[in-house]
This record gives C-alpha cells, sequence and structure tokens, in this order.
C-alpha cells in the first residue's frame, strides 16, 4: 500500500500544474488584455476570435521571451512578431533593443547590417544609431566603441561634422582618432565644436598632444590654440 501511495505522489508530481493562479495564467490574462488594446486601438472591432488568436501569439512569445515581450509588443505592435522572427539567433536582444526603445528601435533591427553592429557594439552603438541615423553606420564600423561613446554626446549637427572629417581625411590626418574621440565622448557638443573650427591646428603634433592632456582649456578658450600652434611649430623648426 505504502508503495502504491509513493507511486501516486511520484506521478503527481510530474504531472503540470494546473492552478489557475500560476505564471501561465498570469501571461495568458495579460497578453489577452494586451491583445484586447491593440484591436480597439487599431479601430477594429475587437471580435472574440480576433482577441484569441493575437493573445495566443503573444502568450507564445512571451513564455518565450518574458516580460519584454509584452513591453515590446505594447509599444511596436503586431509587427515585433516578424521582426523577432527575422533575427533569428538574435531573438532575444531584439526583443530588449524593441522593449526600451520601441518604434525607434525598428530601423536598426529591421536591417542585418545594423542590427550586427548593435549586437557587436551594445546600447551605445544603438543608441547612437537611432539619434544620427546612416552616417553613425559607418563610423562605428570604422572606429568601433569610440565613435559610439562620442556620438551618443553630441547633436545631429555635430555628428555630421564628425563624418565629414572622417570622409575627407582629417580625422586621419589629426591622428590618435581613438583618444580625439574620447574627449568628444566627454565634453559632448563644445569639444566638437572646437576639433570643427581647429581641425588644421590639430594636425600640428605638440597641440594635438597638448589637447588632448588638457582640453578644458582649449574648449573655452583659455588657451589660444593659434599660439600653441605656433610654438609648436617652433619647437619643431629647432629640432
Amino acid at each position: 500500500m505504502r508503495a502504491l501511495v509513493a507511486t501516486f505522489v511520484f506521478l503527481s508530481a510530474m504531472l503540470p500544474a494546473t492552478s489557475h493562479g500560476g505564471p501561465s495564467s498570469t501571461t495568458a490574462k495579460a497578453a489577452k488584455e494586451l491583445a484586447e488594446h491593440l484591436i480597439g486601438k487599431g479601430g477594429k472591432e475587437a471580435t472574440e476570435l480576433a482577441v484569441e488568436t493575437l493573445a495566443k501569439k503573444i502568450e507564445t512569445l512571451a513564455l518565450k521571451y518574458g516580460d519584454d515581450a509584452l513591453i515590446a509588443v505594447k509599444k511596436v505592435g503586431p509587427k515585433t512578431f516578424r521582426l523577432v522572427d527575422d533575427a533569428g539567433a538574435n531573438g532575444v536582444r531584439t526583443v530588449k533593443l524593441l522593449a526600451r526603445y520601441g518604434d525607434n528601435a525598428v530601423w536598426i533591427v529591421k536591417k542585418k547590417n545594423r542590427m550586427a553592429i548593435f549586437v557587436k557594439y551594445g546600447d551605445d552603438a544603438a543608441e547612437a544609431m537611432m539619434e544620427h541615423g546612416e552616417i553613425a553606420e559607418p563610423l562605428i564600423s570604422s572606429f568601433q566603441t569610440p565613435a559610439a561613446t562620442a556620438l551618443k554626446a553630441i547633436s545631429p549637427q555635430n555628428g555630421r561634422r564628425l563624418a565629414i572629417l572622417a570622409e575627407d581625411g582629417s580625422l586621419a590626418k589629426i591622428g590618435k582618432t581613438d583618444d580625439l574621440l574620447g574627449v568628444v565622448a566627454r565634453h559632448g557638443d563644445p569639444a566638437m565644436d572646437f576639433i570643427w573650427r581647429n581641425k588644421g591646428a590639430l594636425a600640428v603634433a605638440g597641440t594635438l598632444a597638448a589637447f588632448l592632456a588638457n582640453p578644458q582649456p582649449f574648449i573655452d578658450g583659455t588657451v589660444d590654440v593659434s599660439k600653441a600652434v605656433t610654438e609648436n611649430v617652433g619647437k619643431a623648426d629647432r629640432k
């Protein structure tokens, strides 16, 4: 008899839970409420069949990716399903990005090259691409994390200026690009304004070194950059 009871207890433990208050039922309820909200928001009649169909898709996504999936669908709508499917192995990252940034992130996740940049360089790259659009892609691809953090700190206008300096060879001529972008990341638009106006002066090695060592006096005008150039050129001539 004891053996029979023990066997029954063991088999009972192996059966799936049927409690109506468990996590699965909570997810199903949230999915149905979200489906009703989305259908109503779209101006369509919330028929029971339509709600159940959409709710099941939302629930399936949420059971796989967690609460971020509910947030993503709420922000982005039904196109979330296709975007996540297309992402393949990057489904988790796609869901998290959509949940955090909503429609702004769609521009990234729908293109494999942009998604690859996000996967490799993280949230800084994602924010830079959302803020600066297509100009951010080649900059981050070329200069990696330093470009992403610099772009996060500056306006779209200065983002375009940075792209121009990269394209026309000015950044390469100035040199120490990672360090220069680090200054932009720390000091933002004022630093980029200074670099844009004084790209020629910064190409003088001694001036660049002085700027990188202590950029704030250059940015706020305490140090006369033209005087610094003259001094450094004179030093080079005397060698």
